[in-house]
């Protein structure tokens, strides 16, 4: 199978991904660890939101906003069974804030905004700005690499799945913090 192939075939994880970065950023108030030893990053969806089903002719909500994923229309299209189709995510380490749209089903990044540079000559400028963008590449590896090791584990994904319904339908009642029953 080429790669081609497989980006098709595994297309869906990504979309999973950034749900499931919906979930845990809605419920540890964008908290989330990308399991790189260096504790958590905030991690929260900002700007825009475009949610689809499955298939090619699918249905796409988009939601433009400054928080898009409190709005009646991205929770609605959850509550369809949309997933992320794609994310401006807002990622927060160490006072450093980058800004990048996510495609789910490739996981490329466009639109990056990167943390304020600190160095002034014009080199170090540029080999600032590759490092920066490199961290965050890191940093959506990290979390897409915790995401997996609970995908991957069906005991795991069966409580997140339950988990992340439960997120789904308690829109309607005020958030208390707590997964409903």
């Amino acid at each position: 199978m080429d790669l081609a192939d497989r980006l098709v075939n595994t297309g869906y994880l990504g979309r999973e991904l950034l749900t499931w970065l919906w979930f845990k950023s809605d419920k540890q108030q964008g908290l989330i660890d990308p399991g790189d030893g260096q504790g958590a990053i905030e991690v929260s969806i900002v700007d825009r939101v475009t949610l689809a089903g499955l298939g090619q002719g699918a249905d796409r909500v988009a939601v433009k906003a400054e928080d898009p994923g409190s709005t009646a229309e991205a929770r609605m299209a959850l509550k369809e069974g949309k997933k992320v189709e794609q994310a401006m995510l807002r990622i927060v380490r160490d006072q450093r804030e980058w800004r990048a749209n996510v495609k789910g089903d490739t996981l490329g990044l466009s639109g990056i905004k990167i943390p304020a540079l600190l160095t002034r000559e014009e080199d170090d400028r540029a080999q600032e700005r590759l490092v920066l963008i490199d961290l965050l590449d890191g940093l959506i590896a990290g979390l897409f690499s915790t995401f997996m090791v609970v995908r991957a584990d069906p005991e795991l994904w069966t409580a997140e799945l339950a988990a992340m319904r439960a997120w789904v339908l308690g829109f309607d009642e005020p958030d208390t913090g707590e997964i409903p029953d």
